[in-house]
């Protein structure tokens, strides 16, 4: 049983990262106002914490400055070598720092556990939200109030991160809140709930059905009693076709997008791919996107945009009719402007690109920039293998909500496990749209739930 007189058992107790992060916040006159402003409406929040940390959201400064400490505090390198060097058989260790990795740590905690260790293999927290530090792509869901539930709730909240300090609805009221919004109560809530180590890449876990030892690159070697796999999504799978500069990938366009001025001396575009990805790129591409640092209409607009992707609507009507809200943006650029000027054409073929010094290749015809969304594919790590895992279901209940690894005390959760539709969710209509497959509403309530109900990790 976990021990619940331990402090952590204390949800409202903010961590030292987090007390460290609101006293260097106060002392910024620039960064502090958002978070003076918010706490003469303390009594409207559940705790104190609560209303300071949706001042330091809601302030654009605040929320810079904020992101700066956490990212410093994190690279640490002697805090690093502190942590990986100690050697303990009864923690748990997260692979991963994306929604998951938060979900299960912030309920972990809140029912009494210690708190698990996060590996991130790269220098940023908070998984594909935190890709860029300015906002790139809109959410699929409604921002909202609200608790968790599924789609078609009036009182759910589809962007919920169950046990968070704060929640996505309290750091914007945007209809469709950016990357970074969701990034940032991820990161958050990994700073109240986690201990993280960045820039530790997981190469092998071996070990028997008690016990785990973790690889990881530079050779070091760490002892976890269960590991949970929340490596989401993926890589891209088109990241052998793209060179980083006229053709490239969801994620590096993405990061060029967050540059000054991304879109300069691109007039003729592709995206390749019919998933929210591309309709993401494609967005970007017409000026509907999030702003980009230091661009302007007249300066950097793109001319054309060719879209190659199966199952997309090629007229206005047809893609209003079948496209659901969150993209009904984008089907008016299907049809000509008052000039006769058509700005995006969808074309449902194949197309393989091919990069040329300064520009891609597609079918014979050149363009400035490609941009390949065509999914992503897992990364082979030993030990893991998606076949050595099998569907777990809670005793309880029955419900499936993770997977567990047949030899070793490892789990997947989120995305990585690819759970299948419940009957329920059928019924419901959630498994109508393929994407709910991934959908954070669906999968954010079966981490929770194995956090919930797993045994404590002991060092028997």
């Amino acid at each position: 049983m976990p021990d619940t007189s331990s402090p952590l058992a204390d949800a409202v107790e903010p961590s030292a990262p987090i007390v460290s992060l609101l006293n260097a916040v106060a002392l910024q006159t620039a960064a502090s106002e958002g978070m003076r402003v918010m706490m003469q409406r303390e009594s409207e929040f559940p705790t104190a914490l609560a209303a300071k940390l949706t001042g330091v959201a809601l302030d654009p400064a605040g929320r810079g400055y904020a992101d700066e400490i956490l990212d410093t505090y994190w690279s640490n390198e002697q805090r690093r070598q502190g942590i990986l060097g100690t050697s303990r058989r009864d923690r748990e260790v997260i692979i991963g720092s994306g929604f998951h990795a938060a979900v299960y740590a912030a309920t972990r905690v809140r029912n009494g556990y210690p708190k698990p260790l996060v590996l991130e293999r790269g220098d940023r927290v908070g998984g594909v939200f935190a890709m860029t530090s300015r906002p790139t792509f809109y959410l699929n869901s409604r921002n909202r109030a609200g608790g968790i539930g599924l789609a078609g709730d009036r009182g759910a909240a589809l962007n919920y991160l169950p046990g968070a300090p704060i929640q996505p609805a309290n750091v914007s009221m945007a209809e469709y809140q950016t990357n970074t919004d969701l990034a940032f109560v991820i990161r958050l809530t990994l700073a109240q709930y986690a201990d993280v180590v960045t820039n530790a890449t997981v190469r092998a876990v071996t070990g028997d059905t008690s016990s785990v030892d973790i690889g990881i690159a530079g050779g070091v070697r760490l002892a976890a009693g269960r590991v949970i796999d929340a490596r989401g999504l993926g890589d891209p799978v088109g990241q052998d076709l793209a060179n980083g500069t006229t053709i490239l990938t969801f994620v590096q366009f993405m990061q060029r997008m967050a540059t000054m001025s991304p879109l300069r001396g691109v007039r003729r575009a592709a995206v390749i791919g019919g998933g929210d990805s591309a309709k993401c790129a494609v967005e970007s591409l017409l000026g509907i996107g999030p702003q980009p640092l230091m661009a302007a209409a007249a300066l950097d607009s793109v001319e054309r945009i060719d879209w190659y992707g199966f199952g997309l609507p090629s007229g206005c009507k047809q893609w209003r009719k079948e496209i659901r809200g969150r993209y009904q943006a984008i089907g008016r650029y299907l049809r000509p402007d008052r000039y006769g000027t058509r700005r995006l054409t969808v074309a449902a073929r194949q197309a393989q690109p091919v990069a040329l010094p300064d520009a891609g290749l597609i079918d014979g015809r050149t363009y400035d920039l490609v941009v390949v969304c065509t999914g992503n594919r897992e990364t082979a790590l030993d030990g893991l293998d998606f076949n050595d895992f099998v569907a777990y279901d809670i005793p309880t209940t029955g419900d499936i909500v993770a997977r567990r690894h047949i030899n070793l005390p490892a789990f997947r959760v989120g995305p990585h496990a690819r759970l299948p539709f419940t009957p329920q969710e059928r019924a419901d209509g959630v498994a109508r749209v393929a994407e709910n497959a991934v959908a954070m509403f669906r999968t954010a309530t079966k981490t929770a739930s194995l956090a919930a109900t797993l045994p404590a990790v002991t060092q028997d």
